[in-house]
């Protein structure tokens, strides 16, 4: 029927990508594309309801999507700030919602002051115990929040307003203060079990209490106070079973802390020490699912893609304290096209093992479908627009490194389209990946850059030696092979014309150097100020009858004695640049 095609046709549309100066990719759609509604509840159920990372990642979301709905109310004009008729501020308060009643169910009255704006987050570096000051016990009189008072932000607060949940829900004064009294309450309770088991000498006790203690501070929010807790049990460790518990405990807390180096130590002590009777089967597998994060937040993503391309598919959900199966398989997709050739991507993503995890995200699936197929403008299109790019943003760990990493596969397409040809149109290019010639120029004119030494190149890949923009005719175009084979002839004579300049010099001087010691004379360095030596040396340092050039201590001459102008060979000769 005619609205088939139609539709058809609307869906076949080239999307506009515009590439900006800053690597920050702009989108936009000929047709204005409504996103699918965010399922906050299907999206946050892949992560253990008890683990820090799933509260993290409620405020991120809540956060993320209240700086949306700011946007919106900016750029449309629409009604006040705290309007929940949009669908962001509904997403943000359904996110406050559950990320307070996780906060009030687990006893963490910190990070509900830190949310309110209550109390000062601590750094990263400072104890826990720290923030514990002046702002409670103001509160604590009060009975209300400061409204806009400035404070540091934590890991998992990326918003530029940190008190924003106070526009969606009401502050209750009565949690922090009860929350307070009983944790202090059970404090002191596990405080004496720990001593009494030491008193006692029993290594299972005291790694019982201290492990309890650890799940008591991680609930408050406290982690590196957890942290050490943890840290303290692996010194009373009996066998393999334990060690794996306390090493895996490290590695959760040490990413919740986003402390990356304690994770790689972490990671590499538990490999080296956990050998045996290891009960857990995907042990090493959730190693290295770790190792991938703490690669992909250091920047290192070759190694991120492959690492997270050799993680088992035996392992789903059973690490979700940390990271989901999705999360598995959007940055292994992610990160293996822009860093992976196309035979590396095939076996380790798109054919190997990793093939049944792309089940679980159908438009990254879709994403590896066009590349392989050469359909670089449908790839692009799918990752830079649409819920999958939305969904990239929205990632507590890779959203900081999307902006990069779709350049780089912009980058990857390109030089995989021109590689077949010698001459290439821009027109086509810019059809091709749904851009101007302008900005198709642009881009190309930046990886030329990095053929050039320029820091731009995609990981290895380049468009060509020979490769350059006839800015005339619109055309990209790479010299042939016997162009590139006079211009290598060219630079052989050359290499030879000065090598044939430093063999004469040589020789000159080691003919010098012999009919001096053949008279006697002596060529010694001026030690002394104004001494005069056998070889004429005049109180200035001048020399009589002997030449100044330099001589190495083998007898020839060094290379820094021949000028710039002794070198001027015939370039017209030689000119390694002349075609």
């Amino acid at each position: 029927s005619e609205s088939t095609i139609e539709l058809f046709l609307r869906r076949r549309e080239p999307q506009r990508v515009k590439y900006s100066d800053n690597n920050i990719i702009e989108t936009m759609s000929a047709s204005q594309q409504q996103l699918p509604p965010f399922d906050l509840q299907a999206y946050i159920s892949r992560y253990d309801p008890h683990s820090e990372t799933h509260l993290q990642r409620l405020l991120f979301l809540a956060h993320r999507f209240h700086d949306e709905h700011q946007q919106q109310h900016h750029g449309g004009g629409g009604g006040g700030d705290d309007d929940p008729s949009s669908a962001a501020a509904a997403i943000a308060r359904q996110a406050f919602e559950l990320a307070v009643r996780r906060m009030k169910q687990s006893g963490n009255h910190r990070r509900y002051l830190e949310e309110y704006g209550a109390v000062d987050a601590p750094a990263a570096s400072a104890s826990p115990a720290a923030a514990e000051g002046g702002d409670v016990r103001n509160l604590e009189l009060t009975g209300s929040p400061p409204s806009s008072r400035p404070r540091s932000h934590s890991h998992s607060n990326p918003s530029l307003h940190p008190h924003v949940v106070q526009r969606y829900l009401d502050y209750d004064p009565n949690f922090p203060r009860i929350s307070k009294l009983d944790a202090a309450s059970r404090l002191e309770t596990m405080e004496a079990r720990l001593a009494t088991a030491q008193g006692h000498l029993m290594k299972e006790s005291i790694r019982t209490a201290l492990l309890a203690l650890a799940e008591f501070h991680r609930e408050r929010g406290e982690l590196r106070e957890a942290w050490r807790r943890v840290a303290r049990s692996r010194e009373y460790c009996a066998n393999g079973r334990q060690h794996t518990q306390v090493c895996l405990l490290l590695v959760e807390l040490s990413v919740d802390l986003r402390e990356w180096s304690s994770v790689r130590d972490t990671i590499s002590r538990a490999e080296h020490t956990a050998t045996g009777d290891v009960e857990d089967v995907l042990f090493h597998q959730k190693l290295r699912a770790g190792r991938a994060l703490a690669h992909l937040a250091d920047g290192r993503y070759l190694e991120a893609a492959r690492a997270f391309a050799s993680v088992s598919p035996d392992l789903t959900n059973q690490f979700n304290a940390v990271i989901s199966a999705e999360d598995l398989a959007t940055y292994g997709s992610l990160l293996g096209l822009a860093t992976l050739d196309r035979a590396a991507l095939h076996e380790l993503v798109i054919d190997g093992a990793f093939k049944g995890r792309l089940e679980l995200v159908p438009a990254m699936r879709e994403a590896l479908r066009h590349y392989s197929r050469a359909e670089y403008g449908q790839c692009l299109a799918l990752l830079q627009t649409g819920a999958l790019r939305r969904d990239l943003l929205l990632d507590m760990h890779l959203h900081s490194h999307v902006p990069v990493l779709l350049d780089m596969i912009r980058d990857r397409c390109i030089v995989q389209y021109f590689r077949p040809y010698s001459s290439v149109s821009l027109h086509k290019m810019g059809t091709v990946f749904g851009c101007t010639v302008a900005e198709m120029e642009d881009v190309v004119a930046k990886l030329l850059m990095g053929n050039n030494g320029g820091g731009n190149d995609v990981d290895g890949m380049s468009l060509g030696e020979g490769a350059r923009i006839n800015a005339l005719e619109k055309t990209l175009c790479v010299e042939g092979s016997k162009s590139v084979e006079r211009k290598a002839r060219r630079k052989a004579r050359a290499r030879a014309a000065k090598m044939g300049v430093q063999f004469s010099r040589n020789a000159e001087g080691m003919i010098l150097r012999v009919a001096c010691i053949e008279n006697g004379i002596v060529i010694q360095s001026d030690k002394r100020p104004g001494w005069r030596g056998r070889s004429g040396r005049s109180r200035d340092g001048g020399r009589h009858g002997v030449s100044d050039r330099m001589m190495s201590p083998d007898g020839f001459e060094s290379d820094e004695s021949i000028s710039d102008d002794a070198m001027d060979i015939d370039n017209h000769m030689v000119n390694p640049n002349e075609f």
